[in-house]
């Protein structure tokens, strides 16, 4: 999993109505990376949680997101990202149909 927000956000609170988002230091702010190590971990990471226009626009311009995922609090874009590996079984496909009846 990695956290990666926005330099200019950190340690902002965020609201928006009764939602309230502080982009904390202690979650986010363990290293300081320039765009491009960001979008390389963005390509390596399987879970993601972004904060900021900057990162989340690129991110969804390099296709890692759709921009429907996109979550905008007070002005400034969330995204949540779960990466899905598909992997081929190595035994053959079974597939079988149970009914209650008993076949002889």
């Amino acid at each position: 999993m990695a956290n990666i927000c926005d330099a200019e956000i950190l340690n902002k609170t965020i609201s928006e109505g009764n939602l309230v988002m502080h982009i904390s230091p202690d979650y986010f702010g363990e290293e300081v990376v320039g765009l491009d190590e960001a979008l390389k971990i963005v390509e390596e990471t399987p879970i993601l949680n972004l904060a900021g226009n900057n990162i989340v626009s690129k991110v969804i311009e390099a296709n890692f997101a759709s921009p429907r995922a996109v979550r905008e609090i007070g002005c400034v874009k969330f995204l949540m990202v779960f990466k899905f590996k598909h992997t081929k079984s190595q035994s053959k496909k079974r597939s079988r149909v149970a009914t209650s009846h008993r076949e002889r």
